[in-house]
């Protein structure tokens, strides 16, 4: 592991649940020596991407100046944000956008229809392994060897995902999925709510795609035209799809 490559790796030593890290604990996760943690520390902080605050080391305000320039000029999110608010609005429910980074679904953009404590999965936030439509509708896409993967190495999260407990049949329902356009879960991020995810690809249909998710409270559900809801967030990603391959087009 290259000195760059250490120094960055510290940045993803916090997590929810785990803000804050003195020094002696940030080298101890680094397997490094006292002096070259405590030098790669204090690059970090002058750097901005760490600040110290009661003798403990935090993620600091270059980290929320970063994400303001991806907002800005990231494509995906200048093109889906107002499909994703018109989405929201026609029907009255919450809508979110999430994307795989390599082993962890992370939700880019939350839609909240009503501003209360529904399900909160702002920008930034890890959402669960196998839990929720969003993963499945991701999952479906992947290489077969990177589905097997998943299951292999997170047995106890499998029985979460109504996908089955078997690989085969995993393996089968991923394959319905794919096929029909797009995923539901009822009741695996929160009780009273179901999802319908469809998938935005961003960088062609080849490439992990994005999972468009709408929220729907689970009483209108069970009276709603579940059909035509999926075919509503399929419509919507698909047009998200089309808007980032004429932008990569004319980019080029």
């Amino acid at each position: 592991m290259s000195s760059l490559t250490k120094l960055l790796s510290i940045l993803e030593f916090f997590q929810v649940g785990n803000a804050y890290m003195t020094a002696e604990e940030i080298v101890s996760k680094l397997g490094c020596s006292r002096p070259q943690g405590y030098r790669y520390i204090k690059e970090l902080c002058t750097s901005g991407l760490l600040t110290r605050f009661s003798g403990a080391d935090s993620l600091g305000p270059r980290i929320i100046e970063l994400d303001f320039i991806i907002r800005s000029a990231d494509p995906l999110m200048q093109i889906a944000r107002p499909a994703i608010h018109e989405l929201s609005q026609r029907v009255g429910c919450d809508v979110t956008l999430v994307k795989l980074f390599g082993e962890h679904l992370v939700a880019l953009h939350h839609e909240q229809y009503v501003h209360n404590n529904s399900i909160g999965y702002s920008r930034g936030r890890p959402m669960p392994i196998f839990r929720g439509c969003g993963f499945k509708l991701v999952l479906a896409h992947l290489p077969t060897l990177r589905q097997k993967h998943f299951f292999d190495n997170y047995q106890e999260a499998v029985p979460c995902s109504t996908l089955g407990k078997t690989w085969e049949e995993m393996r089968a329902d991923l394959k319905k999925i794919r096929k029909r356009g797009y995923a539901t879960s009822e009741g695996e991020l929160d009780t009273e709510k179901v999802g319908i995810a469809a998938p935005v690809f961003e960088l062609g249909p080849k490439a992990p795609p994005c999972a468009l998710t709408l929220i729907v409270p689970a009483a209108r559900y069970a009276t709603s035209n579940q059909q035509l809801l999926a075919e509503l967030v399929k419509d919507v990603a698909s047009d998200i799809s089309r808007r980032l391959e004429r932008f990569e087009t004319q980019a080029n």
